[in-house]
């Protein structure tokens, strides 16, 4: 394994912040007067599940995980690190009715769709809207949660096919350490640590994190990055609490825009065939997150808590995009069922642009637990108040190649001749300032009935201006939308062990959601969505949990454009209905599984374009599927392996653009001693994509990005 010395700069400091804590921690451990007091253990119940996040509470609801009438994922940290995940999207691979996807509309950084419908602005930390274009690295978080089907009521603007919500670890009133390193098989390290320090009511802690990857089987494509996550807890374990925490993130990578389709289907060259150019070719980002938390417990029955955020994102995009070039390489008109694939050329479109985003929120939240006569009240209510801004810059290039020269198909020059930018194609800013107020009520009726009612209303005040645009119809436009969601539920328990539930809300998709605007839609009132859910979980062997849902999300006023894209209305009609079932927990006292089978049919109902009627959405995946299990054998030594199934997806809308299915493998094995000079050090190596299998994890318009192949992960961890 080789490190090469262009890509140290960015790792060393986190090393070296990763030792530093951890020699903090240990002179911390033995500074303590006092005698560790460990907790007495009951040998006679066992140990939950990691897997299982069942009493979590879930943000913006006053319910737990296990009482949410709705369909919820949670991956927690132990799977994570089980699956030797070094992102967000790795760890999301454990839910279904995901499907990643590239960056659409010039966005960069994490994108998905959740049962069918875009994601890309529903990610949130700690229940605080998350705006950045990067890459979501998991080294700071206790868990990922994944809430399924509109949530507006909770959240605001979006959330049509759900949200993912990351949960930050947070300081804990006692002392340890722990350091993980990860080598691997494509070249590259990854390092991260967490410390915790307690002295008094006070707590603090520190995640750090260095990672550079190479992508196996992708020639000269990587993800290097850094960062740290501190925070400060003064009033720990008191009536009154205050946290104070950062999230600082900075990567350099080369993005990889994959392969063009050809003939509807993606360019069938050799796995590792780029069409980037070496030296160029470059993605980086900068993510800044400031965020203060004030809780005060009033009574055992009330708490009230105020949250200030401000987060700062920057990134910087010179990628290639591939196309089908018109022509071949002997200069005749390309025709794509006589031409060879040694003629084919590759048309190397530019992916220039500068990109800033701001946010600055305040959100307070009353959780209350009324008893009003033979009714018991879990309330959540509260407000945001806030201001976001979203600045992007595009570069243009001579019209003469597009700034880059076409390549060969199947022997791209990597080293080519690189044309300057010839000026600004546009200039961008959007703000937007929102307000929010909203209310939840689980109210339990009796042993057997609960009633769950909220409502939520938003005001979000857009206003776009193209800086670049000489043109005064295309410079300035502006969009106020107010708009009310709601959201109910029945619960029924027949037995103890036995939750049903049916439950009906809305979402709302204003124009301006991504803070992007246009003469064609500043003017459209947002698009609307309902979903019907009706879903069961049963306690299967004590230790397992059974669930199921049918769901069905319609959007009935989508935007759809004319055949020429000029004419943007809201006469469109979106559906997807579909069924998911899943089991998380212990089938046997050593042997936890967590897993999960999405159904999903997608379809436009209603379009200004004929082409598109009866069509399927971009991006869903029919049938998507999940699993990860691991058992433990004695003397320390634990096996785990899953996979990970997505069905074909299309590219766009008339569905002429399509991946093909696939199956990932992934294999683990760990041994962490029980005893001796050992003990407290964990082994752990993992296979991912043991068989090697061709994947396209995520796809676009014009082209798709195939997933890395086999990669072998040695890691060792340290814990005290």
């Amino acid at each position: 394994m080789t490190l090469r010395s262009e890509h140290l700069p960015s790792f060393e400091p986190t090393l070296g912040a990763a030792m530093l804590g951890l020699l903090a921690g240990a002179q911390g451990a033995l500074a303590q007067d006092a005698p560790l007091a460990l907790p007495e253990l009951d040998v006679s119940t066992q140990a939950p599940s990691p897997f299982r996040r069942d009493a979590q509470p879930v943000v913006r609801l006053p319910t737990t995980v296990a009482e949410t009438p709705q369909s919820i994922t949670v991956v927690p940290q132990e799977v994570i690190e089980q699956r030797a995940a070094a992102t967000v999207r790795e760890a999301l691979r454990n839910v279904s009715g995901i499907s990643l996807a590239a960056g659409e509309g010039g966005f960069t950084g994490d994108n998905l769709t959740l049962r069918g419908f875009s994601a890309r602005g529903d990610f949130f930390v700690d229940g605080i809207r998350d705006l950045g274009q990067y890459t979501r690295d998991p080294f700071f978080m206790s868990s990922v949660e994944v809430l399924k089907g509109p949530s507006s009521v909770g959240f605001g603007r979006g959330s049509t096919g759900g949200v993912i919500n990351q949960t930050s670890r947070v300081p804990q009133a006692r002392n340890f350490g722990e350091l993980n390193l990860s080598a691997y098989s494509s070249g590259g390290m990854r390092a991260t640590s967490d410390v915790n320090l307690h002295a008094g009511n006070v707590a603090f802690r520190m995640q750090a994190m260095g990672s550079h990857i190479d992508a196996a089987r992708r020639d000269g494509v990587y993800q290097s990055r850094w960062g740290v996550a501190p925070s400060i807890t003064w009033g720990v374990g008191g009536p009154t609490r205050a946290t104070l925490s950062w999230l600082h993130q900075e990567e350099d990578n080369i993005p990889d825009y994959g392969v063009p389709f050809l003939n509807g289907r993606p360019l069938r060259v050799p796995l590792n065939t780029f069409y980037g150019i070496r030296g160029l070719d470059r993605e980086t980002a900068v993510t800044d997150i400031v965020t203060l938390r004030l809780e005060h417990d009033i009574n055992t029955d009330m708490t009230v808590r105020n949250t200030t955020r401000y987060g700062s994102w920057s990134r910087s995009v010179n990628a290639t995009a591939p196309r089908i070039a018109t022509t071949t390489s002997t200069g005749r008109v390309f025709n794509p069922l006589s031409t060879s694939i040694e003629q084919t050329l590759v048309r190397r479109e530019p992916q220039v642009r500068n990109g800033y985003d701001n946010l600055l929120t305040n959100q307070t939240e009353l959780v209350w637990r009324p008893v009003t006569g033979p009714l018991r009240h879990n309330i959540l209510a509260g407000f945001e108040v806030g201001r976001e801004s979203s600045e992007a810059v595009r570069f243009a290039f001579g019209a003469a190649t597009n700034g880059r020269p076409n390549a060969s198909a199947l022997n791209p020059n990597t080293y080519a001749f690189l044309p300057t930018v010839t000026g600004i194609g546009s200039d961008i800013k959007t703000t937007a300032n929102t307000f929010g107020f909203y209310a939840v009520d689980q109210i339990k009726i009796g042993e057997q009935w609960e009633l769950l009612l909220g409502g939520r209303w938003d005001s979000f005040d857009a206003d776009y201006v193209n800086r670049a645009s000489a043109n005064p119809a295309q410079r300035n436009f502006s969009r106020l939308d107010e708009a009310f969601s709601w959201r109910t539920a029945l619960v029924f328990k027949p037995w103890e062990n036995v939750r049903t539930y049916a439950s009906w809300g809305t979402s709302f998709n204003p124009s301006a959601e991504s803070l992007t605007l246009a003469a064609n839609n500043a003017a459209l009132p947002p698009e609307t969505n309902e979903s019907f859910e009706v879903g069961a979980s049963w306690e299967v062997l004590g230790g397992l949990r059974l669930n199921g849902a049918l769901f069905q999300i319609e959007k009935t006023n989508a935007r759809t454009s004319d055949p020429a894209g000029n004419l943007v209305t809201l006469d469109g009609t979106a559906r997807v209905r579909g069924f998911e079932v899943g089991f998380t927990g212990r089938i046997l006292p050593n042997w936890n599984v967590l897993a999960s089978f999405t159904h999903m049919n997608s379809e436009i109902t209603r379009s200004s374009n004929p082409a598109e009627l009866g069509k399927e959405f971009i991006n869903a995946a029919p049938n998507t599927a999940n699993l990860w299990t691991t058992y433990d054998l004695p003397m320390g030594f634990q096996l785990g392996g899953g996979l990970s199934f997505v069905d074909y997806r299309y590219g766009n809308t008339t569905n002429t653009n399509r991946v093909p299915a696939y199956t990932r493998y992934d294999l683990a094995a760990a041994w962490q001693p029980t005893e001796g000079a050992l003990r407290g050090v964990r082994f752990q190596v993992n296979a991912l994509n043991v068989t090697d299998a061709k994947t396209y994890e995520t796809v676009y318009v014009a082209h798709a990005v195939p997933g890395t192949g086999r990669t072998v992960v040695f890691s060792v961890g340290a814990r005290f």
